[in-house]
């Protein structure tokens, strides 16, 4: 079931930095939030909505929401930003040429190509297959979102890809305090900080899947991010409330006959072996999953998050995680002679996470090579 998350203010999600009052001025922001942010916002709300925290402590919605120690059968995959249609995050093997603001192809993106390793190679980078730009132009990460229509062109290995810059999807509000004493209620020294809070446009929302779980109501009120800030939250019920354009990503026709494919993480992933799936020799970088063998023979990864968290239920910080974050793109090539219904069955708009799945983690997208 899609759920569509409307904010009712401004929104501060933080990164895994510490941002300690007295020590810190100068709190950061992410956006879109980690999926374990919506993930435990949408299991509050549902455990109150059944009934209260004691209810949960006491196990009595343990098949569908867990207990304190554990998760029980609720899943999403998201979040993703939503206009009139999706919006996803650039994949990492596509760049914009720099110093092209004011042409008309200042938010087209251009591929990356997918070349043999030279023999002369001084990196630790094991792969056997590099990503470089060959041409005179210089080029830059991409910071903005692609629409489905785009990120479906891509997966098919198409080109002619545009992208929307931040500012078409929310603006940043800078805020301002400082701490009080309890006593006198003067300003504490020492104590100013600044967060930039996060403003979504109008007709902008989160939208997410949620999974595993019956009976949840049509709608309601969650609290999301730093400062309780509240959110309502509903059920998409019909097709004029965008969930037709979820369909064309859960069910896209590729072809990987050249016998290779790639997959595009939609949201962050957390691996056993930092940026490699557990499931992956680390030194042949071959592996099987769900019986298809596999080699991975090229990456285009960014820089790693830092995922943590508060544990309300223990009442402390959870533990502090590195993630692949979201764009990253995995080369892979087939060591069997498998069809591709298979091969989307495993991967295709799954959580392949190796932690977290569940919370949204992984989210994985087939694509050419």
């Amino acid at each position: 079931m899609w759920y569509k998350i409307i904010p009712k203010d401004t929104l501060f999600f933080r990164d895994g930095k510490p941002f300690t009052m007295g020590s810190e001025t100068w709190g950061e922001t992410i956006f879109p939030p980690y999926p374990s942010t919506v993930y435990g916002a949408v299991r509050s709300w549902l455990i109150f909505e059944r009934g209260s925290l004691k209810d949960f402590l006491d196990g009595k919605f343990e098949e569908d929401l867990g207990t304190k120690n554990k998760k029980g059968a609720l899943s999403i995959k998201g979040p993703f930003l939503m206009t009139d249609e999706l919006n996803f995050v650039p994949p990492l093997d596509l760049v914009i040429i720099k110093d092209k603001e004011n042409t008309k192809d200042k938010d087209k993106l251009y591929p990356l190509y997918l070349l043999n390793k030279p023999e002369i190679f001084i990196s630790d980078y094991p792969l056997e297959n590099i990503l470089i730009w060959q041409k005179r132009e210089q080029v830059e990460e991409a910071e903005g979102y692609m629409t489905l229509i785009y990120l479906k062109t891509y997966l098919k290995g198409e080109d002619s890809i545009r992208i929307l810059r931040q500012k078409e999807f929310f603006i940043h509000e800078p805020k301002i305090g400082i701490a009080r004493e309890k006593l006198t209620c003067t300003a504490k020294e020492a104590h100013l900080y600044r967060v930039p809070m996060i403003r979504l446009k109008n007709e902008v929302s989160i939208l997410i899947k949620i999974e595993g779980v019956k009976n949840i109501p049509q709608e309601g009120i969650i609290q999301l991010g730093g400062e309780g800030k509240t959110a309502k939250i509903q059920k998409i019920i019909d097709l004029t409330m965008g969930i037709e354009n979820t369909m064309g990503i859960e069910n896209i026709d590729i072809d990987i006959s050249n016998g290779m494919f790639k997959i595009y993480f939609a949201t962050p992933s957390i691996f056993e072996n930092g940026w490699l799936p557990k499931w992956i020799d680390t030194k042949t970088f071959k592996g099987e999953y769900k019986g298809i063998n596999l080699q991975l023979i090229g990456a285009c990864i960014g820089e790693y998050k830092l995922i943590g968290g508060w544990d309300i239920a223990n009442n402390n910080p959870k533990p502090m995680r590195k993630a692949i974050p979201a764009g990253s793109v995995y080369y892979f090539r087939i060591l069997d002679n498998i069809n591709i219904e298979k091969i989307m069955e495993a991967f295709h708009f799954k959580n392949i996470s190796d932690i977290f799945p569940e919370e949204g983690f992984g989210l994985a997208l087939i694509g050419v090579v």
